[in-house]
Order: structure tokens, then C-alpha cells, then sequence
């Protein structure tokens, strides 16, 4: 049950309750007319019933999205969460703080799908990002009993062309790597390559989670940071990757890598404009994907490697390596 009581010194009504969570609440009802706090003790004694008896709460955008995004920071890895919070971010810009989320139904959200486009320029891709990651966030309200039904279940994304990720040669790959004289430099261009690691991977890998006796490299969560779908996965170490990582070794750094994302991304702004050679650390593995698939090897073998959830994601490079190899056949000409 809620209670209300009257602070002597400022004459302002006080409400006092337990909350769904078994929290004690005290707040200010911001009057000091007695009628008017018997009022809002009303309201919130009636939203309490709701929620106690299974029926929705009706929340404001704003409070909703705060709790979202303090559940998402500690349950979700950063990434997803920065997307979150860019999401949030264009709900509120877009609706405001204080509309009831029993109030954004389909057509207004039609009308974000249109802005976030139209006046904020983001590219459909990019919409269609924000739009998946409002999906989740109105589907955990409805979860946690602040929505009956998600508004955003029949709001369709925008079509776009599906393309294919660019992936570098193996020539190419020689060329970029042959610019690189620093050898700690050229250590962490060699084991994203042949680890085929995402770049958080790599740079949350620790000496712990290197096996030189079993030569596998285990990339698994760790108490700041987990996996992309929270999952262990060992790829073997491939004998030319060896010497690199002993050199890696003797830098002496607790984890692998001896720096952190700016610095890896700076290095192959660097080395790109050195080799003319356009990389970035994920395109190194789509590289090594491409490579594998090239050479017959196995889509859920390369499934494993790469830690992909679907097969349907590996089965992009052996799709690739087809016109790769078909290009490369219509290149050989027997005359002029």
C-alpha cells in the first residue's frame, strides 16, 4: 500500500511506496493541497494494482527508455549498446520525453521511419538499424508488462540492395602487408588475418586465452566484455601466425594486443594511404573467409572459425568466391 505525509518544514506532500521490484519509493508530490496528493496517491495506488495484477503501467517514453538503456548497458556487449542509445536518442528527439508508450502506435512510428531518412539524412541502411534495434526495445516493454502489444511489429524496414562485403586478394593482402616495416605493427595486421577475428575480439584477447601447447587461440567473454553471442570458440593458430605472436609475446602487454581500437584503426588509415591498398580490420576478415572458401574449404568449417551464428552469413563468401573465380576465367584470353 502507498501512503502520503507532509513535510513540516516545506508544507509539500510526500508519497511512500514499495514498487514492483519490492523497492521503497519516497518522492515529492510537488503540492501542498492535501486533496490534490490524495489524488495522485490514487493515480499511483491504481498503476501499482495494474502492474501487481498483470495489466500494463502506462509509462512515459522517456522512463521507459531509462530503464531500457540501464538494463542494456549491463547486459549487452558496448556496441549494441551505443546503438541503443542512438536509437533512444532519435525516439525522444522525435517524440519527446513525456508521450505515454501506450501512445506511439504504428503510423507515428511510420513517420520516424520517414525522419530518421528525410530530415536526419541516415541512409536506409542505417535506418533499418535503428528500426531492428526499436523492435527489441518495444518488444521488452511488452516482456516487462508496460505495453500489451509492440507498435512496431508490423513497421516494415526500408528494402535496400543486398550487396556483397568486399574482401581484399591474396595479392592484394602482400601488398599492404609488405609496407609495414614496424614489427609489432605488422604482428597485429597477421593475427587479425589469420585469426579472421573481429576487431573487439582481438583486442579483449589476453595470453590466458593463448594455447601454445594445444595451438588454438580461445576467444570467450570475459568480466568487462563478452562475445558477440556469449559463446567460446577455439580457432587453431596457423604456424605462419607463430613468430608474430612470440614478438606479441615480448612487447610484454597483459592482453595480445598492445593497443586499443583508435590505435588500430589509425594504423590502417596509415598503412593504407602507404600502400594504396584501401583496408580495414574487418575487411581482413572478410579476406581470410573469401581465402578459405576459395580453397574448397568446408562453409561450416568457416562457420567455426569466424564464429558466425548463421550459415547462411558464411554462405556470402562462398557466393563470392564463385564471381571471383568466374571473373578471373573470362580475364584469360588465348589472343588480343
Amino acid at each position: 500500500m502507498a501512503s502520503i505525509y507532509r513535510d513540516k518544514k516545506s508544507g509539500i506532500w510526500y508519497i511512500n511506496y514499495i514498487n514492483l521490484n519490492g523497492k521503497r519509493i519516497r518522492r515529492s508530490l510537488g503540492t501542498s493541497d492535501r486533496k490534490l496528493a490524495e489524488l495522485k496517491l490514487k493515480e499511483i495506488e491504481v498503476e501499482l494494482a495494474k502492474g501487481r495484477l498483470g495489466f500494463t503501467v502506462n509509462i512515459s517514453l522517456g522512463e521507459f527508455l531509462k530503464k531500457y538503456l540501464d538494463w542494456s548497458k549491463n547486459t549487452k556487449a558496448k556496441n549494441t549498446y551505443i546503438t541503443d542509445k542512438k536509437t533512444a536518442d532519435s525516439l525522444i528527439n522525435y517524440f519527446g520525453e513525456k508521450i505515454k508508450l501506450s501512445q506511439i502506435n504504428l503510423q507515428k512510428l511510420e513517420g520516424w521511419k520517414i525522419w530518421l531518412v528525410d530530415t536526419l539524412r541516415y541512409s536506409k541502411t542505417t535506418a533499418n538499424i535503428r528500426i531492428r534495434h526499436a523492435k527489441a526495445m518495444f518488444n521488452k516493454a511488452v516482456e516487462w508488462q508496460f505495453l500489451e502489444k509492440s507498435p512496431v511489429e508490423r513497421l516494415k524496414q526500408y528494402t535496400t540492395p543486398k550487396g556483397k562485403p568486399d574482401f581484399l586478394t591474396l595479392e592484394e593482402i602482400k601488398k599492404l602487408f609488405s609496407v609495414i616495416e614496424n614489427k609489432t605493427h605488422l604482428a597485429v595486421f597477421n593475427l587479425l588475418f589469420w585469426t579472421g577475428m573481429r576487431i573487439a575480439e582481438a583486442i579483449n584477447l589476453t595470453w590466458d586465452d593463448v594455447d601454445f601447447e594445444d595451438m588454438v587461440i580461445k576467444v570467450r567473454s570475459k568480466k568487462t566484455w563478452h562475445t558477440k553471442d556469449y559463446k567460446e570458440r577455439h580457432i587453431p593458430i596457423h604456424p605462419e601466425l607463430i613468430p608474430y605472436l612470440e614478438h606479441l609475446k615480448e612487447v610484454g602487454s597483459e592482453k595480445v594486443l598492445p593497443y586499443k581500437y583508435p590505435t588500430v584503426e589509425h594504423l590502417f588509415q596509415k598503412y593504407s594511404r602507404k600502400s594504396g591498398i584501401k583496408a580495414t580490420p574487418h575487411l581482413l576478415r572478410h579476406s581470410v573467409a573469401t581465402a578459405l572458401a576459395s580453397m574448397g574449404i568446408s562453409p561450416q568449417v568457416i562457420q567455426k572459425i569466424l564464429g558466425h551464428s548463421n550459415l547462411s552469413t558464411t554462405m556470402i563468401y562462398a557466393k563470392m568466391t564463385d564471381d571471383y573465380v568466374r571473373k578471373s576465367l573470362e580475364s584469360l584470353r588465348m589472343s588480343e
